[in-house]
């Protein structure tokens, strides 16, 4: 089956009309409220001086890096770790069997998590790495781009998977979206594409907002956190989409025994 591409998002944009009034507190208390408290509570990673030159200042740099991993990293993990459990209980709401209420979907979620962390970890770190050594060269992040999305787009189904078809491990979860989506890979890198890339501009627009009051002091604490509150904003409604738009997929390609 050729998936198309207008029909998951027509899906998603279903669901969240009849829901909103369940979707939208849980989206605000595990996608945007965690990364707020991260960006606004937290100071951010030790930036590197331009004019910084030799191996001593380097040195000086790495030591940053480190002390501020050991003191804050561990919340800088937990935010996105809270963001994939909130949308593991979008998919339970929707694929759970016999429909749960949120109650029964955040049981589901949270018996099942460990599942679909442990299979977000085996697509991430490859793609972690493959990204890194791109970063360096933005001829390079062209060439990754494509590979990236690619690889994400075919393990999208991975949640939903967990969820519908439990009991069901992490590898077999990625393995099992990867049969799903057979013939129907570009549509899925379109699709993750798509989510990801269009929130994130308008976030960084937003974020854009934090340096307009910037002077000798400093940036202007009010319009750094307006600029945080944006980004955050676009970036959650990105997250909700993932979720919905992968429930989606899901149920028209399990629909025709793929």
């Amino acid at each position: 089956m050729i998936l198309d591409f207008k029909a998951p998002f027509a899906d998603a944009l279903s669901a969240w009309r009849r829901d909103r009034a369940l979707l939208l507190p849980l989206a605000g208390l595990t996608f945007l409220l965690p990364q707020l408290g991260v960006q606004l509570l937290l100071p951010g990673l030790p930036p590197l001086d331009p004019q910084a030159q030799g191996e001593a200042a380097m040195a000086a740099w790495r030591d940053a890096v480190v002390a501020w991993a050991g003191q804050h990293g561990g919340w800088f993990l937990l935010a996105p770790m809270i963001a994939l459990f909130g949308a593991l209980v979008v998919m339970a709401l929707y694929l759970a069997p016999q429909r749960p209420t949120l109650g029964g979907a955040l049981a589901r979620a949270g018996a099942l998590y460990l599942r679909f962390l442990l299979a977000s970890i085996l697509v991430s770190l490859p793609m972690g790495m493959l990204l890194a050594g791109a970063v360096s060269a933005p001829v390079l992040m062209l060439f990754a781009a494509a590979p990236i999305f690619y690889v994400y787009g075919r393990t999208m189904l991975m949640g939903p998977v967990i969820v519908a078809e439990a009991p069901v491990g992490a590898v077999e979860a990625v393995a099992r979206s990867w049969r799903m989506t057979r013939g129907n890979g570009w549509i899925m890198a379109s699709l993750y594409a798509a989510i990801y890339l269009i929130p994130a501009l308008l976030g960084s627009l937003g974020l854009s907002i934090g340096a307009l009051g910037a002077s000798d002091a400093g940036p202007n604490p009010v319009l750094l956190a307006v600029g945080a509150v944006v980004a955050g904003i676009f970036s959650s409604i990105g997250a909700l989409a993932l979720a919905l738009v992968a429930v989606a997929a899901y149920r028209r390609l399990a629909s025709k025994g793929t």
